[in-house]
């Protein structure tokens, strides 16, 4: 509902195609489906929200009016042999109206269960809650979230549940702030002789706060403990189903919830849980006017902001991976669809897969990464002839994407975009290879939109040598830009896709794409080619006519004797169709 074509979901017979292309196309196992548009429904109170989300649930309502999704999603994974989780939220229950989504309007949603029993929440030391989140100290916070999930499990014939650690509640002001419930505090003091709500080392706002206190961190694994016997009771009430969970890397739960510890050794030796999905995490970007560095508010781990978090490949290798296979817990990674991640997968043990955001029913056309596209040299050009869709200027459209947010920012590398409104930005990542870490995107934007149904040439250079980026519109210098002296991020995992983003695509771009040439030298142009190239020009390192497709899938690289190795495929020819005048085909871009 909220993508394109298939990826919208809103018809049983896009749900059809989506499950056929999954099981077909991307190796899947199980389709994990969200199950919170009918959760909220029966069990939130809902408020008018000016924007989105009361258009999403305007959707959803007339969606279901025709059909259950769950039916369906559950039928035609029967059919292809997938198993079918439901993906619930537990800490995610909404918030009072004098609480602000995102900083602008007052919360769309609060689940009844919290209005009823506002106590049943996490709370700080002067009485203030943390709205959404439930404290599973109480027993009938954690008996509500097993009740509610084993009805919906059992309701629609589930295979089981994906359990999401992920919320849409407001962060806390730091992250010792809350923690303090009654149940919490009785069962600290009986343990430690310590009273939670009157010693100052617990205190964030105190001077004599202590966060590196062994008392301390003893409050944070009591806290943690109340999550595990969440699993456990929620084990108990599903014999015989799955159980997968979604969790941040590191020890502590983190951002917006705070330091609880994330026992995940607890749940694994025990065999609570039958997977465990890294990298998941809530963002920072939900309420930007909350948030601050989580450094500065005592974080002892972050996704957000990459603090103690092991790397997706120590995670498998070292840190996650040795327990979970001696555990017989299946281990997968958060992350974006590419054909190394797959090769990953298969050769190593220790790593089940990927949890994947919904992928179109058809993979876009891909050219896999090959060490030539890594452009040692320090120059790189990247042109072709664009034809923008009339209807596209709506979202974001990547025409040519090898940048993916996920894996720790390993596969950020460049990519092309019609933004909003319809100007275009290259957009590439500057890494030095040293370390983990986002590194430097540089962006450089034409001063105004692509004109819709109309093709123009459109050129990006990156050009090292002189320290510069530069787009060029039908040959004319459009924009440059100073770089700094750092070579573009070499991201092996990350395929060059083309028509949408290379991570998790939901949605794709409209228009026709043609002469896309490659080159490994920093190009200057007088004007746009009147001509289709020869492929012999000096620098070329790949040049793609899409007249004809070789084997019905793949087209050629019409460079002789060219350095790259692989192979541009996923086409269908159905997309080929008469482009510009003497320029014979173009591709068709989407769906």
């Amino acid at each position: 509902m909220v993508a394109k074509g298939d990826a919208q979901l809103d018809t049983e017979e896009k749900i059809v195609r989506s499950v056929a292309g999954w099981a077909r196309h991307y190796d899947a196992g199980a389709v994990l489906w969200r199950g919170a548009s009918l959760y909220i429904k029966e069990h939130y109170e809902q408020r008018p929200f000016k924007g989105f989300i009361s258009d999403y649930y305007k959707k959803v309502d007339e969606i279901e009016a025709r059909f259950q999704p769950l039916d369906v999603v559950r039928r035609e994974t029967r059919k292809h042999g997938l198993r079918m989780l439901i993906y619930m939220t537990v800490f995610d229950h909404g918030a009072p109206t004098n609480a602000l989504y995102g900083g602008t309007q007052p919360f769309p949603w609060q689940d009844r269960a919290t209005i009823a029993h506002p106590e049943w929440q996490e709370v700080d030391l002067r009485g203030n809650r943390h709205h959404g989140v439930l404290d599973f100290s109480w027993p009938e916070a954690r008996a509500l979230m097993v009740d509610r999930i084993r009805d919906y499990v059992n309701r629609f014939a589930c295979d089981g549940v994906y359990v999401c650690t992920r919320t849409h509640s407001l962060p806390a002001l730091h992250a010792d702030q809350f923690g303090f419930g009654p149940h919490v505090a009785a069962a600290f003091k009986q343990r430690t002789g310590i009273d939670l709500l009157r010693d100052p080392r617990f205190d964030f706002t105190s001077p004599r706060y202590a966060p590196d206190d062994p008392a301390v961190e003893q409050w944070r694994q009591l806290r943690g403990e109340y999550l595990v016997s969440f699993y456990r009771e929620l084990r108990a009430a599903l014999p015989g189903k799955e159980i997968i969970t979604g969790i941040p890397r590191g020890r502590a739960l983190g951002p917006p919830y705070g330091n609880l510890q994330l026992d995940w050794e607890g749940l694994a030796r025990a065999r609570l849980v039958d997977g465990l999905v890294l990298g998941v995490r809530s963002g920072a970007g939900l309420h930007p006017p909350l948030y601050v560095p989580h450094r500065t508010i005592g974080y002892r781990s972050s996704e957000d902001d990459q603090i103690a978090i092991p790397t997706y490949q120590a995670c498998v290798e070292d840190v996650y991976g040795p327990l979970c296979e001696a555990s017989g817990v299946r281990l997968y990674l958060q992350s974006g669809f590419s054909s190394r991640q797959m090769r990953w997968a298969r050769r190593e043990s220790k790593l089940a897969g990927f949890m994947i955001g919904c992928p179109a029913s058809v993979p876009a056309p891909a050219l896999a990464h090959d060490p030539a596209l890594d452009f040692s040299g320090g120059e790189m050009t990247v042109e072709a002839f664009v034809k923008p869709g009339r209807n596209g200027y709506k979202d974001w459209q990547r025409l040519l994407s090898k940048y993916n947010h996920e894996n720790d920012h390993l596969e950020r590398g460049w990519e092309w975009i019609i933004l909003p409104g319809g100007k275009f930005r290259f957009r590439l990542n500057l890494h030095d290879g040293s370390g983990t870490g986002a590194g430097a995107d540089v962006t450089v934007d034409s001063g105004a939109p692509l004109a819709a149904e109309r093709w123009t040439h459109v050129a990006t250079v990156y050009d090292r040598p002189r320290r510069e980026i530069r787009l060029y519109l039908d040959g004319r210098l459009e924009a440059r830009r100073a770089i700094p002296d750092q070579p573009l991020r070499s991201n092996p995992d990350q395929d060059l896709v083309i028509g949408r983003y290379a991570g998790s695509a939901m949605s794709f771009a409209s228009g026709l794409l043609d002469e896309l040439r490659i080159s490994t030298v920093a190009r200057t142009f007088e004007g746009a080619p009147r001509a289709p190239y020869t492929g012999q020009e000096p620098g070329t390192l790949a040049l793609y006519h899409f007249d004809a497709l070789t084997d019905g899938s793949t087209c050629a690289n019409s460079v002789p004797a060219s350095r790259l190795r692989s192979a541009l495929k996923g086409l269908d020819a159905a997309a080929l169709e008469e482009g510009q005048m003497g320029f014979g085909h173009a591709l068709r871009l989407g769906e």
